[in-house]
């Protein structure tokens, strides 16, 4: 068995370089191509992601002002049934005491002042 060398030409050698040689610049060019595309593509994702996150933000603040007058308004409505409810509860308690209202305080100062005007006058009567 004898063992066949193969010898490639210098020419051979030359024609093989250039080829690699021009397969190098094409795979070159087309990196280069792919890296512009990549990078355009890239800012504008980047750029669409910067868009959604600030639309994002909007809708977040927006729903949370949202939550916080809802939250308000249940706030206000709570406080006024409670308000009602206490004053029922102190109306009745007020009522079973059998305590004067305001209103009979009022009507009794009245009735005293009159009767204070009425006993004056009966002195100055006897008096004169």
């Amino acid at each position: 068995m004898a063992e066949a060398t193969a010898r490639l030409s210098f020419k051979d050698v030359r024609a093989s370089v250039r080829r690699m040689q021009n397969e190098g610049e094409k795979l070159i060019g087309r990196l280069r191509r792919d890296a512009r595309a990549l990078s355009t593509r890239s800012r504008r994702d980047v750029t669409a992601l910067v868009g959604d996150a600030r639309k994002l933000q909007t809708d977040l603040r927006k729903r949370a002002e949202k939550a916080i007058q809802e939250l308000e308004a249940r706030r206000t409505r709570i406080v006024a049934t409670l308000e009602q409810q206490a004053t029922r509860v102190v109306e009745t308690v007020v009522t079973r005491l059998n305590v004067a209202s305001r209103d009979d305080i009022a009507q009794l100062r009245k009735r005293i002042a009159d009767l204070e005007r009425r006993v004056d006058a009966l002195a100055k009567e006897k008096a004169a």
